[in-house]
């Protein structure tokens, strides 16, 4: 689990909570057709490959074929290594990609050290010492009966194999299968202006040229201005110095619509307390700040940018959601907001998703009471068959299940329906419960959402999306412009 932010690890339950896990389903507007992994943690991030009518599932090292929806079948266990997958189609190689990812551990609050790295900085050193690759490896997964590894690199920059690296390595990125794969990264020692305690290093951006994805090659790192031991100056510049608190960091790919060989030039990303900033990058080797946006009044707590989905900007706008980090409400929810980006330079808030609230035959009026972390985490993903549900979104809410939201008007968005697995693990062994629901996956083309949950994957179908497709079928075309061109 290494580079998870699995976050604060100890619970703060309140008097009205629950004093037992929820092991009942609730449903509104859903139903499901199929369940993958019974009883397993499957929350893992989901990615899709196909060839012809074959479609198939990586997620959590496993290869799991879903042409035929209804009965998933395990095509290959352990078949890669690393989390954080991408996998897109090299036209030019003709070859499927996967990239996956592996970062630095976490500094984890607990019942013992509650502050984290701030009360024990023995995490502190455990990271530095920590044995293993810090960056990125690249399979060739045209067959996906048998990947091949072709590379790996390392956020520093150097030898892959040494025992012992520099930086935190990566933990959320993006590659499309072109020329450059954008990395969310810890380059080195030196990234170590992280406020918030369950973290020690602080990651930017990274790109890399995988032109040839068997021999990356290093392009450019950019990071905001006191990140960096160094640059003190600039750090107590900031409005988050000193609280110990803030996520100082960038947090989530940087999502590029339009391929920069293909001509694109803005690429979006979520940066934690920093907001979200839209860069340039017609010069890709010195990514230049269109704008950065945060909410006014914005207070410490949380990962307040995770992802930024840009899946409507043909409707001008985008969906930026935090990261609950503590279990229980311990701290003040942050929103999902909705933001006007038709001027790139000038990005502004239109509405916030309304916050969810439980089933009526639930035991509980307040899902902070459902024991867990209760937020958004992630939407489904960039790269995904079809055209986004253009009045239709999901977002993974941990203990809330997965939430169904209308965004026909962006101004007034409606929570529509949700499914909400039981939760797993024990009480009494908080790690086995508070990820219910971690990630979220929709064939749009199909109409199918695959549900990551602790109590594995689950096969969600819901009227709001449309009526579903349960046969093979080929793939006509992919969420962004040209996207995995050619690989049929």
């Amino acid at each position: 689990m290494a580079g998870a932010t699995l976050a604060n690890r100890h619970p703060h339950p309140r008097p009205t909570s629950l004093q037992y896990l929820d092991r009942n389903m609730y449903r509104k507007q859903t139903d499901v057709l199929a369940h993958y992994g019974q009883g397993q943690h499957r929350g893992g991030k989901m990615q899709m490959m196909a060839i012809g009518e074959r479609r198939f599932l990586f997620q959590q090292g496993d290869v799991i074929e879903v042409t035929n929806p209804l009965k998933p079948v395990l095509l290959g266990r352990n078949a890669f290594l690393g989390g954080q997958i991408q996998l897109g189609y090299n036209n030019k190689l003709g070859k499927w990609i996967l990239m996956t990812g592996r970062g630095s551990r976490a500094t984890f609050s607990t019942p013992k050290w509650p502050h984290g790295k701030y009360d024990n900085p023995l995490l502190i050193d455990g990271n530095i010492k920590e044995e293993g690759l810090r960056g990125v490896r690249f399979y060739d997964a045209s067959n996906p009966e048998k990947l091949v590894l072709l590379s790996q690199w390392s956020c520093d920059q150097g030898d892959p194999a040494r025992k012992v690296q520099e930086g935190a390595g990566v933990h959320r990125s993006y590659y499309d299968g072109g020329r450059y794969a954008y990395l969310d990264a810890g380059p080195d020692n030196t990234f170590i202006n992280m406020e918030s305690p369950v973290r020690y290093y602080t990651n930017c951006l990274q790109v890399i040229d995988v032109a040839d994805p068997s021999q990356p090659k290093f392009v450019c790192n950019w990071w905001m201005p006191g990140q960096r031991k160094g640059e003190e100056a600039e750090y107590k510049k900031w409005v988050e110095y000193g609280d110990r608190e803030s996520f100082t960091s960038k947090h989530g790919p940087m999502y590029v619509p339009v391929k920069v060989e293909d001509g694109g030039k803005l690429g979006y990303s979520s940066w934690g307390s920093f907001g979200m900033i839209i860069h340039d990058l017609t010069d890709i080797q010195n990514p230049r700040v269109v704008s950065r946006w945060l909410p006014p009044g914005q207070k410490p707590g949380a990962i307040h940018f995770h992802t930024i989905d840009i899946a409507r900007l043909n409707r001008g706008f985008v969906i930026a959601n935090p990261e609950v980090l503590n279990p229980d409400c311990n701290e003040r929810y942050q929103p999902i907001w909705v933001i006007d980006v038709r001027d790139p330079r000038n990005p502004k808030p239109i509405s916030q998703l309304p916050v969810p609230l439980p089933p009526s035959e639930a035991p509980y009026r307040d899902y902070c009471d459902r024991r867990g972390r209760f937020g958004p985490h992630n939407p489904p993903h960039m790269k995904a068959p079809g055209k986004p549900h253009p009045n239709f979104t999901a977002y993974s809410f941990f203990n809330a299940g997965l939430q169904l939201f209308d965004i026909a008007d962006p101004a007034n968005p409606k929570n529509s329906g949700y499914f909400v697995p039981p939760q797993a693990g024990h009480l009494d062994q908080y790690d086995s419960y508070p990820r219910d629901t971690d990630n979220v996956f929709v064939e749009w083309d199909r109409k199918l959402m695959w549900v990551g949950t602790g109590t594995g994957i689950y096969l969600i179908t819901s009227p709001l999306l449309g009526t579903p497709t349960l046969k093979p079928m080929k793939v006509a075309e992919w969420v962004l412009p040209g996207l995995n061109a050619g690989h049929t």
